[in-house]
């Protein structure tokens, strides 16, 4: 099973500290017009990190 960091739109403030955190380029890519971040599925190696930094838990692994 492929596992990789889901976002939950209804709890994403694009804060973009998820971007900050994760050790992995390109993984989040952040839509200033909607003020979220979205999840390159490809490049998440599913570690956690920013599961853990987010204040909102907006970001969940699955």
């Amino acid at each position: 099973m492929y596992l990789s960091v889901r976002v939950d739109k209804e709890k994403c403030i694009g804060c973009k500290i998820c971007i900050t955190s994760c050790p992995e380029p390109n993984v989040f890519i952040f839509l200033p017009e909607q003020k979220l971040v979205e999840v390159n599925e490809s490049r998440c190696k599913a570690c956690g990190l920013c599961t853990t930094v987010c204040a909102k838990e907006a970001l969940k692994i699955g």
